[in-house]
């Protein structure tokens, strides 16, 4: 028995370094480009989320823009997650002003340091369950727990617009695009309890919603809604799918809504969040992405 149990220990021993490696140093850094066919939408947009940008992924994130920047888009548009978790993070954020075109984002949970460990996701579940994601009564508000850095989020801002970025908080932007008008609406961060859509939105010919959490999604008048947070569920195992799915936390990642004229978006994001401690990014069977539309 033991000459059977040894080579057996040995093999999955093996295969889970092979597991190992394979998700610490290959996968996370391997970014491939999603491209969407988006009728009606502008051309040459890139849609990226959850950078999670530090000291260990600066030049992970340095090849990240110049990947986007030789697709030599027109529109740039980031759903939040800039930073991780440390005020040092901040000084990274110059590393997007290389980025080519025109440039908005909005702000995600890191950015304002919300519930950015388990024990806070965890807790954002419950406080989701009393929220309102109806169009007319749209409330968030409960989500507003004061767990959070306001200063940390206007840091944040501050270093992107010093990196050419417009900050959209629950505000809009006209964008004019081979003669047709887009209606870009940038909503803040709904775990902050920060999300309210613009009053008196102006009429255009296409709309797009900007928002980190794909979870706080209403069925609010857009034709394309992009978001990220999720990060696909950064570890998929084959029929298991997600673990963080079993903590009730949302995994999902591609074309959330899917209809002739109205389109929503989840990106697996560029980043990744730091497993074992923090000591090493993590992914397996959900790779980072850079999303090109109409490109």
């Amino acid at each position: 028995m033991r000459q059977c149990i040894l080579p057996a220990f040995l093999a999955i021993l093996f295969l889970a370094l092979i597991f190992l490696s394979y998700s610490i140093f290959i996968e996370p850094r391997s970014i491939s480009v999603t491209r969407l066919n988006i009728d009606g939408a502008p051309a040459k947009v890139v849609f990226l989320a959850d950078l999670h940008i530090r000291d260990s992924n600066a030049d992970y994130i340095r090849s990240v823009v110049e990947k986007v920047n030789s697709l030599d888009p027109d529109i740039v548009l980031i759903s939040g997650d800039f930073i991780l978790d440390d005020a040092k993070d901040l000084e990274h954020i110059s590393l997007l002003s290389q980025l080519k075109g025109r440039k908005y984002a909005v702000l995600g949970n890191h950015d304002y340091f919300s519930s950015i460990n388990l024990a806070g996701s965890r807790m954002k579940v419950g406080e989701k369950a009393e929220a309102n994601f109806t169009v007319q009564g749209y409330n968030v508000s409960m989500m507003d727990d004061g767990l959070y850095s306001p200063q940390m989020a206007d840091e944040v801002k501050q270093r992107l617009e010093e990196a050419g970025f417009r900050v959209l908080r629950n505000e809009y932007e006209i964008l004019d695009s081979d003669g047709r008008k887009t209606l870009l609406v940038g909503l803040d961060d709904c775990w902050a309890g920060k999300t309210h859509l613009p009053s008196n939105l102006p009429e255009a010919d296409y709309s797009i919603y900007l928002l980190h959490e794909p979870e706080c999604i209403a069925d609010w008048d857009y034709n394309l809604l992009l978001a990220g947070h999720t990060h696909g569920g950064q570890i998929v195992l084959p029929i298991i799918g997600a673990p963080q799915s079993l903590f009730g936390m949302y995994s999902f990642s591609g074309m959330l809504v899917d209809e002739p004229d109205k389109k929503a978006y989840v990106t697996r994001g560029v980043g990744s969040y730091p497993m074992f401690f923090g000591i090493a990014d993590m992914r397996f069977n959900c790779p980072p992405e850079i999303v090109l539309i109409n490109g």
